[in-house]
């Protein structure tokens, strides 16, 4: 069951330097390319590129030819809503340390509080004549953040606003006070304190993924906005095998939660430019012919009908655990969906004997958007939005059908091989 595969994954990747890293290392037989360098691109050959750590495209080459060149692409994104420590973080207290952190993106704050947590992120150490950047995982639970107790905040269950800089204040052992927690961040990056430059550091949960309910038909785990999605797009690269013209590519971008607005981000240019020297054999004629044969599935998670709340979604189209990948549909196109895209995705689907689901906002509630309509903004490729619905989104632990996971990773497999 591929769901499991996705847990094991989550649990390994805390954060989007890990993500990254951790499909470096799936990616047997892919040759790693240097944007510095010049490419020798080879048809057939499988190769992969990083970008600044958070972000990797990878891609089997298919023909160049500009009559019958064509890209079948599928994105996602690595980064997920919490906590990120400010550089020289660190508060010392009597008997503690206190962190100081900005908020990343839009978690659900209480979701946070009571839980062991830990630190992960990558270091910028000074090494040699180079700027180096070395992952780094406390890998234990090395903080708490804390409630104030029920006698002292009487009216906590009657809806407390907690405050970034107050409520949601993590706290450390007494061993990080005194420069002790550069220290002992300098010995995860195998440095001198002196040589750490700087740091992006973040906090996750210290537990691990879970299979629940009593068919053991749900999990529920951290980060599944959005891995479950990146993982099954990466996998199925990996398995399927693209028709010969075809170029498959997997785009797993950074700092979606926050606007993408960066160089690993899906509203940077990184993207085009990539698919833009994959295509450089075949002219710059061939290449916008290519876009015209291509296609986009954006790939995210998507709100499930909660059944507590089910007058908070939009009972024309309110997916349900268990009922299937999910095409998202906006009139405000926060979504890349189109008519057009929507029902060719939905024709693979039936082809494979899988079912598909509806998702619109609830009226008058905008909702969210991905990295689809930025993509647009770049590429003139027809594209739609899809998804795996969830309970929880942007919660410190969401819930799926380990269904859907399955079949979304079915649904890639096919799209890569149609």
């Amino acid at each position: 069951m591929i769901a499991k595969d996705v847990m094991e994954f989550i649990d390994r990747s805390p954060t989007s330097y890990h993500v990254v890293d951790n499909i470096r290392m799936m990616a047997a037989g892919f040759v790693e390319l240097d944007p510095a360098e010049a490419w020798q691109l080879e048809k057939g050959g499988r190769y992969f590129l990083v970008n600044d750590d958070g972000a990797v495209v990878l891609f089997r080459m298919g023909s160049d030819d500009p009559e019958t060149m064509l890209f079948r692409i599928a994105t996602s994104h690595s980064d997920s809503p919490g906590f990120r420590l400010l550089p020289g973080g660190i508060e010392d207290g009597d008997d503690h340390v206190r962190l100081d952190v900005e908020v990343y993106g839009s978690p659900i704050f209480s979701a946070w509080m009571d839980r062991p947590l830990s630190i992960a992120g990558r270091v910028l150490v000074h090494d040699g004549d180079a700027v180096r950047s070395r992952l780094v995982d406390f890998n234990a639970p090395v903080v708490t953040i804390p409630n104030l107790a029920l006698h002292l905040n009487g009216e906590v269950n009657k809806g407390h606003v907690y405050k970034i800089g107050k409520d949601l204040v993590p706290i450390g052992s007494a061993a990080w006070k005194d420069g002790g927690f550069l220290r002992a961040l300098a010995e995860l990056a195998d440095a001198r304190p002196e040589d750490v430059l700087d740091y992006d550091l973040y906090l996750y949960p210290y537990e691990a993924s879970s299979v629940i309910g009593a068919e053991e038909e749900w999990i529920q785990a951290p980060r599944l906005d959005n891995l479950a999605t990146a993982y099954t797009a990466v996998r199925a690269l990996f398995d399927a095998d693209a028709p010969a013209d075809t170029t498959a590519v997997v785009l797993i971008t950074d700092n979606e939660e926050i606007g993408s607005t960066t160089k690993s981000g899906g509203d940077s240019t990184f993207f085009a430019n990539t698919l833009r020297r994959i295509a450089r054999g075949a002219g710059e004629e061939g290449f916008y012919r290519a876009l015209a044969r291509s296609f986009i599935l954006s790939a995210d998670m998507t709100h499930a009908s909660h059944p507590n709340y089910p007058e908070r979604g939009n009972k024309s189209c309110a997916p349900v655990l268990g009922g299937g990948v999910t095409v998202k549909v906006a009139a405000s196109r926060s979504y890349a969906t189109q008519g057009m895209s929507a029902a060719r995705f939905k024709y693979l689907m039936r082809t494979l004997g899988l079912t598909v689901q509806d998702f619109a906002n609830p009226h008058g509630q905008r909702g969210g958007t991905t990295i689809g309509p930025l993509g647009l903004r770049h590429l003139d490729i027809l594209s739609a939005d899809v998804g795996i619905p969830l309970w929880s989104m942007h919660s410190v632990r969401e819930t799926v059908a380990a269904k859907d996971v399955d079949d979304m990773y079915r649904a890639f497999v096919g799209y890569f091989r149609f």
